[in-house]
């Protein structure tokens, strides 16, 4: 008797995300003899369930013992590769995932995740290859998701007429997917045809009323062409429509903070509101998101004149790697100002503390960091970075080592194609926390 019903009836409570009642009802389809057709797609339901109960542990050895037991299913081995993944195991999951595409070699969604996780490895070069693979396949049309991280890649390499060609293509074949005319809509508002980006969230708008990001992106294009009170009102549509967005709520605060008759607590309440809300979430908050926020609410503040708020501002980003090289630019104009010829110095920075500071994990005796810090010479670069880290971590219980490395020759002062700020310009990656 085929288990399909049970299966069925097991990826259904899955989309409902119903995992704990879907794990119970697998123990229970469970026999020691099941034909392949049924077994592969129970490991690969069983192995997603324990995902999504958290039972990450379980759900790779359930994943290795499938893939071991079928090494040529591509279902087992994106199953396989997505639990590498959720678990961050990144060169695990790309290697799962191109086994997938050697078995199955047309297959659009291994290509997909492979790409997704070459970019999250930094290789954008080879992420946008396997993008575009799963995007021009000859044997299906363009997959939504290849679509989306393809388009927004190329929009971050700044190729958006690229990008907008890729999001043409899409609509071709699905001319009413509302997320993907959102996404057309923002690029062809970022290339400046504005009537055109508006008909699309229009589009939107009278397929799902009160979309949150089509409102929002419509705002922001009626402000960039210069129709302010138009761009307010929508952007209150757009939060009504989403309460608790935290970029809605930044840039609308920033925007009436600029408007002459604006209530100064209405708008001052809805930035700090959108700063409190990226350390709300029951889920770290992406730190690229949070840093668009951040800079946001930074901004907002700084152009407004109140500078000691901005600065408070950008010290708890900094603490939590939001901050942004925009951040560090206007506060290293401001308290060193611009410097016709520097050096790019990577330094590695130290911290320990016997008492972990409050914004600390709980258990951390310390962190490691990184920064690309611009001075004349290795003294001022440690001069820029301990400044820079005591600001951070102002408690005289915490001790710094810095190490800096010059890069190349004789690692002398030389030419800015332009005149920058100097100081700590930019983090590379996040704290790196440790024990004591």
């Amino acid at each position: 008797m085929s288990l399909r019903p049970q299966l069925d009836a097991i990826a259904t409570l899955l989309d409902q995300g119903a995992a704990d009642s879907a794990v119970r009802l697998l123990r229970g389809s469970w026999e020691p003899e099941l034909p392949p057709g049924d077994l592969i797609p129970l490991y690969c339901l069983w192995i997603r369930a324990l995902c999504e109960t958290g039972d990450h542990d379980h759900a790779l050895v359930l994943g290795k013992r499938a893939a071991d037991e079928f090494p040529r299913e591509p279902e087992v081995l994106i199953a396989l590769g997505n639990v590498h993944d959720i678990r961050e195991e990144l060169e695990p999951a790309r290697e799962a995932f191109e086994r997938a595409i050697e078995v199955d070699p047309v297959g659009q969604l291994q290509r997909y995740n492979v790409g997704a996780v070459l970019e999250r490895l930094g290789r954008d070069r080879e992420a946008e290859h396997a993008y575009r693979r799963a995007f021009d396949s000859d044997d299906a049309p363009p997959m939504v998701e290849a679509t989306a991280a393809l388009g927004a890649l190329l929009r971050r390499q700044d190729r958006l007429e690229e990008a907008e060609a890729v999001y043409d293509r899409y609509l071709i074949e699905d001319p009413l997917h509302a997320d993907i005319l959102v996404e057309h809509g923002i690029c062809l508002s970022d290339i400046g045809r504005y009537e055109e980006a508006i008909d699309r969230f229009d589009l939107v708008l009278s397929i799902v009323p009160k979309h949150a990001s089509a409102l929002y992106n419509q705002a922001i294009t009626h402000f960039r062409m210069g129709q302010n009170e138009r761009a307010i009102s929508t952007m209150h549509e757009a939060r009504r429509a989403d309460p608790a967005n935290p970029l809605t709520l930044a840039v609308l605060g920033s925007w009436l903070l600029g408007a002459g008759d604006a209530d100064l607590d209405e708008a001052l309440g809805l930035v700090y509101r959108a700063f409190e809300l990226l350390g709300d979430t029951p889920e770290p908050t992406a730190a690229s998101y949070a840093g668009l926020v951040a800079e946001e609410v930074f901004e907002a503040l700084w152009q407004h004149d109140r500078k000691a708020e901005a600065r408070e501002i950008a010290r708890v980003a900094g603490q939590r790697d939001w901050i942004t090289p925009h951040m560090f630019d206007v506060l290293n104009q401001a308290d060193y100002g611009m410097a016709t010829q520097a050096t790019a110095f990577c330094v590695t920075a130290r911290a320990e503390a016997c008492l972990a500071p409050e914004h600390w994990p709980e258990d951390a005796g310390g962190y490691t960091t990184g920064l690309i810090v611009l001075a004349n010479d290795e003294d001022e670069a440690r001069r820029f970075t301990l400044e820079y880290l005591r600001s951070l971590e102002p408690s005289p219980g915490v001790y710094f080592h810095v190490d800096v490395i010059a890069p190349g020759g004789e690692g002398l002062p030389e030419p800015l194609a332009k005149p920058r700020a100097s100081g700590v310009a930019r983090v590379n990656g996040s704290r790196a926390y440790f024990r004591s």
